[in-house]
Formats: C-alpha cells, sequence, structure tokens
C-alpha cells in the first residue's frame, strides 16, 4: 500500500500534503508545513518503511491526540484521523492510502458545534472565538467538532484553550477569516485562493537547470524558498541564478507584479446563461481604460498579461470585428478558457480563471481581479469566486424575464425572439447565490452581509424606452464622483424593476444591506443574426466592431468607491 501523509490545520483551513518522509510543523518559516501555533517548531512527522510517528519538541511539554494527554511520540496507524492540540495549534493528521484519503474540500472550521454526552444535546452553530461563551459547566465532558468532520470531535476544553491562544494573539486574523474577508496582514492567491503572508511567497529560478515544478509540471521553472540574497535584495536560486518573479506558496502559480505591495479587490460577475457576462466584462475592461484615466487621473493597467490574454484576444476580436461571425468567434474562445487547472487542497481541480489589472493613486496601490462566475462550470461550488469577492455584480438580463418580454413584444430586437432561460432561473440564480453566501459566513436568518452588490440590467439597447424620455444622470463631472447622483439613478432603476419583476429586487435585497441598482449596454445597439459558416447554426452577434458600450464602468466605479473611498477624494463635494 502506498501511503500519504496529509496535514490539515484547523485555524487557517489550508492544506499540506507530505513530499518526503520527513515534515516538521510550526509557526517558523524553516517548518515543511508552517501551522498557526505558538511555537517555532512543534514537532515532526516520519515516515519509514511504511510506518509514520509524531515525535514533539522538547519545548512542548504535552499535547492533546483524539482527547488523551501525551508527552512523547506516537504511532500514526494508517487510514486513521489524529486529531492534535499542540502549542496553541490545531490541526488534523491522516496516514494513508490515496485512494481512500478524507474529503478535505468539505472542511469548514469556520463552523463549530458542541456535543454534551451526558444530555446527548448539540449547540448552535458558532465561531471558534464564540466557544468560550458556552457555559463552564460543559467544559469537563463536551465536545467540539466543525463542519465536514463528521463523527470525530475534540474535546472542548482543548478547543477553548486554542480559541484562547487565538484571542490572545491573533484574534483580528480568526475574525476576518470568519467573516469571509482576506486576514490582515495576508494575501490571497488569485488563483487558488489561498491566503499566505508575503514573507511566505515562493521565488520562480531563473537558471536553464532548474527547470521541472513538483506541482506545475516539467514545463515550469522551480518555485523555491530563497535561502541566500544578493547585495540589492534579489534572491538567488540553487544555482546562484538572479529571481525577480514570485509565486503562490500554495499552488505555484506566478503571481502579478509587486502583488505583496498592493491591496486587492475581488470582482465576481454572476449571471444566468447568455445574460451578456463576456460581453459585459470585455465592454468594461475597454472602457475602464479609457475612464479611469480621462475622468480621474487614475491609470488602469494589464497586471498579468499572461493570465488575462483569452479576455484581451476577445477585446481585440470584438472591437475589431469586420464581421457577426468574427466577434462571435472571440467570445466562444473566451467561454472555453474561463476555468485553469489548479492545484488545491492536495489536488488537481478546475478554478475559475482571474482577470487581473492595477490602479494607483499616487503611492497607493490596488489589485482589481475579476471572475467570470459562470453557472454551469466545471468547477465545485465550493469553489465559486462569490465566496471571496469583495463585490458582486449580477447582471440580469431582461430579455430573459416574462415582465419585460411582455412590455417589449412590439419590439424587433432578436433577442426578444426566441429565450433559452427558463422562467424564474435568475430569480433562482439570486436565491442559491443567498444561500452560498449564508453557508459561508454562517449567517443566521435574517442577517445580510455588507458586501456591495450591484444589481445590473443590462442590454438597454432594447429596453431603454421604458424608463422615460429623461436620461439617467451622470455620476461623475469635473472629475469628481457624484454618489447623489448613483443614488437618485438606482432608486429610479429600482422603482422600475421592482414593478415589472419585484421578486429581483426582494432577493437582491435579502443578500446584501448594500445594493445598488445600475443599467450598461454592453454593445450599445442590438446584436443581429448571422449564420455559422462551420455549423449552420443561427447565432446572434454584434454587427460589426464599432461598438458604443454605454454606462458600463459604473458599478465597478460604484463598488470601489464603497471599498476605497481614497481612490476618488472630494467626491462628495
Amino acid at each position: 500500500m502506498n501511503c500519504q501523509l496529509y496535514i490539515f490545520d484547523c485555524l487557517t483551513g489550508k492544506l499540506r500534503v507530505s513530499d518526503g518522509d520527513f515534515m516538521t510543523i510550526g509557526k517558523g518559516r524553516k517548518n515543511t508545513f508552517r501551522v498557526m501555533m505558538a511555537s517555532e517548531a512543534g514537532g515532526a512527522f516520519a515516515q519509514r518503511n511504511g510506518i509514520c510517528r509524531f515525535f514533539p519538541r522538547k519545548e512542548v511539554c504535552n499535547y492533546s491526540l483524539n482527547s488523551a494527554e501525551l508527552t512523547g511520540d506516537c504511532l500514526i496507524k494508517s487510514n486513521t484521523h489524529y486529531l492534535f492540540v499542540l502549542s496553541g495549534g490545531c490541526f488534523i493528521a491522516w496516514y494513508g492510502d490515496e485512494a481512500i484519503r478524507p474529503d478535505f474540500s468539505r472542511f469548514d472550521p469556520r463552523t463549530w458545534y458542541v456535543y454534551t454526552p451526558e444530555t446527548r444535546e448539540w449547540t448552535s452553530a458558532k465561531a471558534l472565538l464564540e466557544l468560550p461563551t458556552l457555559p463552564e459547566a460543559l467544559c469537563e465532558t463536551a465536545l467540539a467538532t466543525f463542519e465536514g468532520l463528521g463523527h470525530y470531535a475534540f474535546r472542548l476544553k482543548d478547543v477553548l484553550k486554542v480559541a484562547a491562544f487565538i484571542a490572545r494573539t491573533d484574534g483580528a486574523v480568526q475574525r476576518a477569516h470568519t467573516q469571509g474577508h482576506t486576514p490582515k496582514g495576508k494575501h490571497r492567491c488569485p488563483f487558488c485562493w489561498s491566503t499566505f503572508f508575503k514573507e511566505e511567497a515562493l521565488y520562480i529560478a531563473t537558471h536553464p537547470a532548474l527547470i521541472g515544478d513538483d506541482k506545475l509540471g516539467p514545463e515550469e521553472m522551480q518555485r523555491f524558498s530563497p535561502e541566500r540574497k544578493d547585495d540589492e535584495g534579489f534572491a538567488l536560486d540553487l544555482h546562484g541564478s538572479r529571481c525577480h518573479e514570485q509565486a503562490c506558496p500554495h499552488c505555484h502559480h506566478k503571481l502579478p507584479p509587486f502583488f505583496a505591495q498592493m491591496s486587492q479587490l475581488i470582482f465576481s460577475v454572476i449571471g444566468v446563461a447568455s445574460s451578456g457576462k463576456s460581453y459585459f466584462m470585455t465592454s468594461l475592461v475597454q472602457e475602464m481604460e479609457r475612464a479611469m484615466s480621462r475622468e480621474f487621473n487614475l491609470p488602469f493597467r494589464d497586471a498579468d498579461p499572461s493570465s488575462n490574454a483569452p479576455l484581451n484576444e476577445m477585446r481585440m476580436r470584438v472591437f475589431t470585428a469586420g464581421d457577426p461571425e468574427s466577434a462571435y468567434r472571440g467570445k466562444e474562445q473566451l467561454r472555453r478558457r474561463l476555468f485553469r487547472r489548479v492545484w488545491k487542497d492536495g489536488a488537481y481541480t478546475n478554478m475559475p480563471r482571474p482577470f487581473i489589472y492595477t490602479l494607483n493613486r499616487d503611492s497607493r496601490g490596488h489589485t482589481l481581479v475579476m471572475y467570470n462566475g459562470n453557472t454551469g462550470s466545471p468547477t465545485p461550488a465550493s469553489h465559486n469566486p462569490i465566496k471571496v469577492a469583495d463585490a458582486i455584480f449580477f447582471l440580469f438580463d431582461p430579455t430573459a424575464n416574462p415582465g419585460f418580454r411582455s412590455l417589449l413584444r412590439d419590439s424587433d430586437d432578436p433577442q426578444l425572439q426566441q429565450c433559452l432561460v427558463p422562467p424564474g432561473r435568475q430569480g433562482l440564480l439570486l436565491s442559491e447565490t443567498e444561500m452560498q453566501l449564508r453557508t459561508t459566513y454562517n449567517l443566521p436568518p435574517g442577517q445580510k452581509i455588507n458586501t456591495p452588490l450591484a444589481v445590473i440590467i443590462g442590454k438597454g439597447d432594447t429596453w431603454r424606452n421604458l424608463l422615460g424620455p429623461e436620461p439617467l444622470l451622470p455620476i461623475v463631472r469635473n472629475g469628481k464622483l457624484k454618489p447623489e447622483n448613483i443614488s437618485i439613478n438606482s432608486e429610479r432603476l429600482r422603482e422600475l424593476l421592482f414593478r415589472i419583476s419585484p421578486n429581483i429586487c426582494t432577493g437582491a435585497e435579502a443578500i446584501s444591506n448594500n445594493v445598488c441598482y445600475f443599467a450598461t449596454s454592453s454593445l450599445g445597439a442590438s446584436p443581429v443574426e448571422f449564420t455559422d459558416s462551420a455549423t449552420g447554426n443561427i447565432h446572434l452577434s454584434p454587427k460589426d466592431g464599432n461598438l458604443q458600450p454605454s454606462r458600463v464602468t459604473e458599478p465597478l466605479i460604484w463598488a470601489l468607491s464603497c471599498l476605497e473611498p481614497s481612490l476618488f477624494p472630494g467626491s462628495n463635494s
């Protein structure tokens, strides 16, 4: 039997699989696996001849293993869960057959439950830092477990020691993690979403002899933790070559330049199939490059040409197309490349592709990461980008809504001639989003998130007459953002949407305390029908590359003003 050792850190949610016969754990940088605990080095797992043992460091007087107090080394039997509480740390070890290993992706230590054997009662879900508020009478016999761990459990009194350690040393980090935001001082990888301190980032070797990475394959240069630097502070690889580029310590994907020096903001665009997400994102990036420099003197730049390549190629095709088929080809190519294979939680999985840009205000830099939250994607629900998003954009398609279609029955717009989206699907998507966020943030009924949620009524060229003769107010004037105009426009659009499809408004407002409504047109005109020369099928596409997007930047500018008000100084004047 080919056994493998896995370690799961219950305080950070990180998973590490052993890549050798010896694995050290502790908070120090020299450990094979850095876990959140008080000791620089907590101990080591050693594997030899199919046998695995754990050896605690001398500084660790005792530790808890599966509710038993130990002081010396112990045997780690195969195919068995081992629950450790050691030096303020809390982790799970599993050594055994790869084919039957636990599904660590189901482990969610943000949600804990306490069981009292005498009364056979469970407490309601609580965050780790809330456990000390339970009655003291529970401490001696009660057990504590978390979501996904099944019938395995820690002793409550051991977990309370961990909670006290967290509250004493790093409570802010744990509270931020519980609320779903990136912990203070940490950075979130845009590819695998794992968090890390900037000191943990790996470097990418440059010497030609160091090709072949254990996670990315034989064609990629090795990733390494630098032990040497030159006189100018640049990392040196094993052959002494200077290295500039850094990589995520978890998935090994290359990070954008200056990633650790910038704050990061994550945006997720969601919507049903054919709602126009791809065209919206394409026009958004095209217009942001113009608008941010022109209106606010803020350069909006491509931060990762490699990851952004599919969107850039679609931009090139759509905005230079001479005919509908050329524009359509760009959209199809993007759709096929919205996901990429990433090492996460000890296995390769499909993750949404990030599109990464930067904004700079003086010396303050911001990395903007955008995802197309595609429905029906080849990625697990646990990898939905709304779970890490700082702002969510819900793209509502009026041409797929029965109420709008009824009011526009006299229109000759080809988008209204057929509808492939079942009635009610857009409202259902909002309900699914609410449930995923409630589960992620452990929200009780009635409580909402504070994440900005933009409800975007797209394809405005089709329905703008329903709004009446008065145009929407400009949100920028003389280089200043006008929040009052954003609010006036939002109220007007909400009134229209609530009159036609009230469930969309109530669905969005059940999710967030901060909802704003926008109207956009990604193309500036209705698409046209064309016959695919390869398949003979009829599709819709822009007539040509002469696009005139309308108001597509407004949702992102509003979200930025909520998250980073310093980007728009004097906006209330």
